[in-house]
């Protein structure tokens, strides 16, 4: 069977003469893993569409019980390209990569998680000086909650004005928009709360 979805790629390693072996996150699939067979021929007509950080519209064959696949498509769909331009903010995409590459399981959709990396690797590539631009601890506030918040490992707090932040944050981060309102230093104690939770949960980081 041949399976459509997005990848963004996270990893990726030559394989053989001209090939790749790719990692990444898919909305649909959790964490996918390909071989793109030729990915690094280079011709007039034929650029390397892989790189880090980049989103691909790809198509598998799924088939056996292996957990990696074989890509017979990969086009490029969103460039974050502009992420290389600032050493932290590549760095940051790093961190999260690893997190996201350690953590989620293949064949179990991360749609939340998905948006929410998206948004932030858009974040990350924002101008210098762009107005209402997420700051390096928002990005990391963002991609934690949306991913212990799909996966059922964010607890129910006691104030439900608590509740209704955390649940405007996860939809901040899935569409892209505005972050809810808080106080600047409130945001290094969620991110600091976060990773207790991470550490608690037995989560690589």
């Amino acid at each position: 069977m041949v399976i459509s979805t997005q990848l963004i790629v996270l990893s990726k390693q030559s394989y053989r003469e001209s090939s790749l072996l790719l990692a990444g996150l898919s909305p649909d699939c959790g964490k996918l893993s390909l071989v793109a067979n030729g990915a690094q021929k280079l011709s007039a007509k034929n650029f390397p569409a892989v790189d880090l950080f980049r989103e691909l519209e790809v198509e598998f064959d799924d088939g056996g019980n292996s957990d990696l696949h074989t890509a017979r498509r990969l086009e490029i769909a969103t460039e974050f390209d502009a992420i290389a331009s600032n050493p932290r903010h590549f760095q940051m995409a790093g961190r999260i990569g690893s997190f996201l590459l350690k953590n989620a399981v293949p064949n179990v959709p991360l749609p939340y998680t998905y948006d929410a990396f998206k948004s932030v690797l858009s974040q990350l590539c924002a101008p210098p000086g762009t107005p209402d631009c997420w700051n390096m601890v928002q990005c990391s506030v963002v991609i934690k909650t949306a991913y212990l918040y799909e996966n059922g490992l964010l607890p129910e707090a006691t104030d439900p004005r608590q509740n209704d932040f955390l649940e405007n944050l996860v939809a901040a981060g899935i569409e892209n928009s505005a972050l809810p309102a808080c106080r600047p230093d409130y945001w290094k104690t969620l991110n600091e709360w976060l990773s207790s939770l991470l550490d608690f949960h037995h989560l690589a980081r």
